[in-house]
């Protein structure tokens, strides 16, 4: 009996403890000020006309280019939740730098909040039209946007509109396309062996990518 009583305080003891741990994590995401935050800290690395930069959302962020690409010319400028409204916000701090090349990734996000592919392309042209006024000797090359495996949800439809509308504007304004989406592709949706959650890449998925614009880097 008194060995039960023991392990029982001992049990509400842990109880407690484990709650007020809990208790001390907080979790809060504000998109502006994260956003705010890491353009600040980009911003810390000034951009010059000897750099590439990657643009994009989260999957550009996540590109781990130094560690594939060994070159501290290439500056990732991929921000995690961006649309193509948020890139439109940071675009001046980037093309005043006068990149020599800047590869472009954007628009998923607006896909997923019900952005249609027209507004979204609209943007994708006015960044473009920044950077050609901003620095018309920056090489701009247009990646598609990738798969993902929402197919459900009407998502892959609405990225294949969107990157129609891609791949024609750069045949228009004689600009580099970059198909990615066609590689990353299995039954019509984004190739699991690439991602770890539906959307976002792995390890597999950033070499793929790597692969597929190596040359363009040094072209």
């Amino acid at each position: 009996m008194k060995n039960l009583i023991i392990l029982l305080i001992l049990t509400a003891c842990c109880s407690k403890e484990s709650k007020k741990n809990k208790d001390l994590v907080t979790i809060t995401y504000n998109k502006k000020a994260l956003n705010d935050s890491k353009v600040e800290l980009q911003s810390s690395f000034p951009i010059n006309d000897s750099d590439i930069v990657l643009l994009g959302d989260s999957k550009t962020e996540g590109f781990p280019t130094q560690e594939m690409f060994n070159n501290l010319h290439i500056k990732n400028r991929g921000i995690a939740g961006n649309t193509t409204n948020d890139v439109l916000r940071r675009l001046q701090n980037i093309a005043s730098g006068k990149p020599k090349k800047l590869f472009i990734e954007i628009g998923l996000n607006d896909l997923s909040e019900k952005v249609s592919p027209q507004k979204t392309f609209e943007n994708f042209s006015q960044i473009c039209n920044i950077i050609k006024n901003t620095s018309p000797n920056t090489i701009i090359f247009v990646q598609s946007v990738l798969p993902t495996t929402f197919e459900s949800k009407n998502l892959n439809t609405l990225i294949n509109i969107y990157n129609s509308m891609l791949r024609n504007y750069c045949i228009k304004n004689n600009i580099i396309y970059i198909d990615l989406n066609s590689h990353f592709l299995l039954n019509n949706e984004l190739n699991p062996k690439y991602t770890f959650d539906g959307v976002h890449l792995n390890a597999d998925g950033y070499f793929l990518w790597k692969d597929l614009i190596t040359s363009y880097l040094i072209y």
